[in-house]
């Protein structure tokens, strides 16, 4: 992940301070977190979405392929991420072959038939972002 690309990531999420934040496929990213979270916050990390534990304030999913798939079942327990009004944003990028619009209509649509409510899409800096809630 370029430095770029945290950076949109911390500037869409605006995290703030003392909040948890979990980041899966992205470690990189966590000294751009660090900084907005500060002393009081909790940043963790992790390799793919199977190896995610935890609930946090915002949970962070960088290019996981699970969110792009038509298989909510590999999304089992996403919601145990989440703490109260926790939110997981999903950041991806358009393949060869692929636009913007059609990846952020397959991962919205995967998000919803996880049980998550979509409640912002954002493309910029060659990168799509999806925050979703749990419903309810």
């Amino acid at each position: 992940m370029t430095s770029e690309r945290a950076a949109f990531a911390v500037e869409v999420t605006d995290p703030q301070p003392g909040c948890s934040v979990l980041l899966i496929g992205a470690k990189t990213a966590a000294d751009a977190f660090a900084v907005r979270v500060g002393q009081g916050g909790v940043i963790r990390t992790s390799v793919t979405l199977a190896d995610a534990t935890g609930a946090s304030d915002l949970v962070c999913a960088f290019g996981v392929p699970e969110f792009r798939g038509s298989d909510v079942s590999r999304l089992a327990g996403i919601t145990d991420l989440l703490g109260p009004a926790g939110q997981l944003w999903v950041f991806d990028s358009a393949g060869h072959g692929d636009s913007a619009g059609s990846l952020s209509m397959q991962i919205s649509t995967t998000l919803a038939r996880a049980g998550l409510a979509i409640v912002d899409i954002l493309e910029g800096r060659c990168v799509i972002a999806l925050c979703a809630m749990v419903k309810g």
